[in-house]
């Protein structure tokens, strides 16, 4: 038996490769904002792969200390595409730390979503620009809010689009949301659904749980945070049809689709993405972070942004046949998630999930370490299905994180998301230096 000592690295082409040079070569060439990258480019007689390597990354830092004039490719200017209505202004949603906000180019954001969805062979088929879609998230991230009082139907409506919900805690909508939000699905009959992950496995679990039958759309695309496994167990209960995650930000749009296969694969019509491995004492080389270089939006020119998430390559190529690009075996959540075993090595959410996840009766879960062999971790059970889990959440838990854990677990009745409308399902109190772990 072959053991596989490495990760899969990226195959890529001269059109790409030169794509790549090009966009690398006219940013550093005439945007002000990269100057003092310039001195680090070891220039053309290099790979251009090496010479992405050789310089910086982007942070949301510099994305707020620059806008909304830094990150515009000349000759463009600022006051022309407002003007014009071809840019706006959009605010990411998240805590105050990662709170950006971005010039919005509404066509660079559909092309790009357009180009994931050839790697998935569903939504391929589903999805022309044209199919009526369902979207289930919280309004903070995208739609109209209305806590006090519901929005029609009508309300909730844009162009092919239809927004299901306008509350933003999950755990707080009662029946007769949950019993429109079926009506609506079956009423307006959406060829792809696009949700949050923690929203559709709420409204899954109500589904099964009232017996009642609903619209099944062609595919179903999971996004805006981290999917566990137990929201695909609660959304395959009463969702029958193809289900996959896609990946990207707002300030990098779409930039990794999950295949048919399972996989993860690199959108690379619409971005380059880098990646460096934590040290091999944390999971390197195998997990690591990404930095995005965006193509084709001369208004948000970003060279190798660090998105803030953690990812894991594939270790063989996918069945699917696809081969260009990062294909990865799984996202691995926040870089700002990652927790500490007792012994000082990195855990990231994936790892959380994959241990906790195959708990029987279990419906959601938040740990959170503490201190240094500290962890507090609430748990949501299954109707009925509550008494055990939180014995053996520890046993699972002393296990992750080594023998000496001091492990307290809360039942609780539900668990809230954060003020930017997403949960977490991991995260140290005192925030990790990952800065620390990375291979430089």
């Amino acid at each position: 038996m072959n053991v596989i000592e490495k990760p899969l690295y990226p195959v890529y082409s001269p059109d790409y490769e030169q794509r790549c040079a090009e966009t690398l070569e006219s940013r550093l060439a005439s945007m002000p904002v990269y100057e003092s990258w310039r001195p680090l480019d070891p220039g053309p007689a290099r790979p251009i792969l090496e010479r992405y390597r050789a310089l910086p990354f982007l942070t949301k830092a510099d994305l707020r200390a620059r806008f909304p004039h830094g990150y515009i490719l000349p000759p463009r200017a600022y006051e022309d595409g407002m003007r014009r209505g071809e840019i706006e202004h959009v605010a990411t949603s998240g805590t105050t730390d990662e709170r950006v906000t971005l010039l919005w180019h509404q066509r660079w954001w559909n092309a790009s979503e357009c180009a994931s969805w050839s790697l998935n062979a569903h939504a391929a088929r589903a999805a022309d620009g044209t199919q009526r879609e369902a979207i289930l998230t919280s309004p903070i991230c995208v739609g109209k809010v209305s806590e006090n009082g519901s929005l029609s139907m009508a309300e909730r409506r844009l162009e092919r689009f239809l927004f299901l919900n306008e509350k933003a805690d999950p755990t707080q909508w009662p029946d007769d949301h949950l019993d429109r939000m079926i009506a609506e699905i079956d009423a307006f009959q959406p060829v792809t659904l696009e949700a949050n992950p923690t929203f559709l496995a709420r409204l899954s679990r109500h589904i099964a749980e009232t017996g009642a039958e609903v619209h099944q759309p062609a595919v179903i695309i999971l996004t805006y945070e981290f999917p566990s496994r137990l929201h695909y167990r609660q959304i395959r209960r009463v969702f029958r049809r193809p289900t996959a995650s896609s990946y990207g930000s707002t300030e990098t749009g779409y930039v990794f689709m999950e295949c048919e296969a399972g996989r993860l694969h690199q959108n690379v019509e619409s971005c380059h993405v880098d990646f460096q491995p934590f040290k091999p004492e944390h999971g390197g080389p195998w997990i690591g972070r990404i930095l995005v270089t965006t193509f084709d939006n001369p208004w948000m020119a970003l060279v190798r942004f660090s998105v803030g998430d953690l990812v894991r390559l594939s270790p063989d190529p996918c069945p699917c046949g696809r081969r260009e690009g990062l294909t990865l075996a799984a996202s691995e959540g926040r870089a700002k998630d990652v927790t500490l075993t007792t012994d000082g090595r990195a855990v990231t959410v994936n790892q959380v999930d994959k241990a906790l996840s195959g708990l029987d009766g279990l419906f959601a879960y938040r740990v959170e370490q503490t201190g240094a062999d500290s962890y507090h971790c609430r748990l949501v059970g299954e109707t009925g299905a509550e008494a055990g889990l939180a014995d053996a959440a520890v046993d699972i838990l002393r296990n992750l994180f080594g023998a000496a854990a001091k492990v307290a677990v809360e039942c609780v009745p539900s668990i809230s998301p954060e003020p930017s409308g997403k949960h977490r399902l991991a995260f140290r109190r005192e925030p990790v230096d990952v800065e620390t772990l990375f291979v430089k």
